[in-house]
């Protein structure tokens, strides 16, 4: 089997995470393997240092925001690409991916797959954002063999927008991960530990988070870890000290292995406009952490007995925190969330999914 994986950005976050876990596992079952991408980072690095075969190529043309002499090279690019590499499948993540991927394939053979790693028309951006992501996709469904959705959620939006059909089918396959074995986070340490993974720039909210550990009494023991970086991580570090809360945050910028963070952490946190579903949770989930995240796209599938669900206000989050630190039941709560991962969300599970999935839709 030949696959083309294409993507917009190859720096590092959840999509980048789920493909480079994808590219792995198709270069371990000895399939010829490519990955395309615009912006390059720690996602194409990793390939191209680690997996010998695999080609990597860059495309500068294929850029994040619409611009339509780059974006009219991009699709004539990747056709020429394509064209000559004639993979199997071509497999694509990313909205701006998706759709340059889709437009540089019309009338060729290979099958077209499409991961929503959340839609461009989710509830939570813009309105008229909504209806312009909305009118493409539609129009984009048709070169389409079949999506892969990371959640109920993301699946059911598409299945009422009209995008998922019978002859456009997709399926819901979710993000999963490998659990990292070692040390746990000391019962008897003090400090509570917050721990928040996630970009510094839009949808992510760390400002309210921030905001929320002010509605906390200041005698608590409690911090909050942020993990990653971003635009908006100066004007964070800002509103932390204009708070006075510079002891209770720290902001350790990227990291390579979050789950090692986690372990040493009591509460896994995400605070966002809109999603699909992270893998930040799902990591989280595989350190057997309780979950405080905002109650938007697919991240209620993760919540199960296993934490809270919020608004995107400082004092329910907080309410919610100091309910955790208090709970005399914080282990059970703590065996519920690996439980969950143990079920649903384990590495394994998505990537014989996705072979399965391969198959069928070559069929």
């Amino acid at each position: 089997m030949k696959i083309v994986y294409i993507i917009t950005q190859a720096t590092w976050g959840g999509a980048q995470a789920h493909l480079y876990s994808l590219i792995k596992a198709q270069v371990m079952r000895g399939n010829a393997v490519s990955l395309v991408y615009g912006v390059e980072g720690r996602l194409s690095a990793s390939v191209a240092k680690e997996f010998q075969d695999v080609q990597v190529v860059r495309v500068a043309s294929l850029v994040h925001p619409i611009a339509p002499l780059s974006d009219l090279k991009a699709i004539y690019t990747l056709r020429k690409l394509v064209k000559n590499w004639q993979p199997d499948i071509i497999h694509l993540h990313s909205s701006k991916a998706g759709m340059i991927g889709r437009l540089a394939t019309i009338r060729l053979p290979m099958k077209v797959i499409f991961t929503v790693h959340g839609w461009g028309f989710t509830p939570g951006v813009g309105k008229k954002r909504q209806l312009l992501m909305k009118t493409i996709e539609k129009a984009l469904s048709r070169l389409t063999t079949a999506y892969i959705c990371v959640s109920q959620f993301d699946y059911d939006l598409g299945v009422q927008s009209g995008v998922i059909t019978c002859a456009h089918p997709a399926r819901v396959i979710h993000n999963g991960v490998t659990a990292l074995t070692g040390a746990n986070k000391a019962t008897s340490s003090e400090v509570f530990v917050l721990s928040m993974a996630a970009r510094f720039d839009t949808p992510k909210r760390q400002d309210i988070l921030i905001q929320a550990l002010t509605y906390l009494p200041e005698n608590l023991p409690i911090v909050c870890h942020f993990l990653g970086d971003g635009p908006s991580i100066e004007a964070c570090k800002t509103l932390t000290h204009q708070l006075n809360l510079d002891g209770k945050v720290n902001f350790y910028g990227v990291v390579d292995n979050v789950q090692k963070y986690y372990s040493q952490s009591d509460v896994g946190v995400l605070i966002s406009d809109y999603e699909a579903l992270p893998i930040s949770l799902v990591e989280a989930l595989a350190q057997g952490l309780p979950i405080i995240a905002s109650n938007v796209g697919g991240i209620q599938e993760l919540i199960d007995h296993n934490g809270f669900l919020v608004t995107n206000d400082a004092r329910q989050i907080a309410e919610k925190i100091l309910t955790l630190y208090q709970s005399k039941k914080i282990a059970e709560v703590k065996t519920n969330s690996y439980q969950m991962y143990q079920r649903h969300y384990t590495e394994h599970e998505m990537l014989e999914q996705t072979q399965a999935y391969y198959l069928r839709c070559l069929a």
